[in-house]
């Protein structure tokens, strides 16, 4: 994973070791940390073209519905404004073997809340050859 936030700031700092740590429980299918690091009112608008919530993705990923075998991502911008950071950019994720990498476009904006921060939007959307 590509991660170019930069050091400085406590919240970005915050923010940066977040992204990671996202990365990684959804690739080893960790739904115990992705159930801390998501709101309770999660939104997801899926590269699967569905709008899902917290229970959801964590229900699909739980039952190897989803999952990814491989996650490159490129941060391109990150932004604060009061009690919420947006995290832009790109990623390319490869599903089972048989599949090819998907590129795609990603939003994730993140809330400050009880001393920490929680994930709740995320917007991936497929882009160039391999979009559906």
């Amino acid at each position: 994973m590509e991660t170019r936030i930069d050091a400085g700031d406590d919240w970005n700092d915050e923010i940066a070791r977040l992204e990671r740590d996202g990365v990684a429980a959804f690739l080893a299918r960790d739904l115990e940390t992705l159930g801390r690091l998501f709101a309770e009112e999660l939104i997801v608008n899926s590269p699967l073209n569905r709008v899902t919530d917290k229970k959801t993705v964590l229900d699909l990923l739980g039952r190897g519905i989803i999952g990814h075998t491989s996650y490159v991502e490129k941060i391109e911008a990150v932004r604060r404004l009061g009690d919420l950071v947006t995290v832009m950019g790109a990623d390319v994720v490869t599903n089972p073997p048989d599949e090819k990498p998907m590129h795609r476009r990603f939003t994730n904006v993140w809330r400050a809340r009880n001393g920490g921060w929680e994930l709740i939007i995320r917007h991936a959307t497929v882009v160039g050859a391999s979009a559906p």
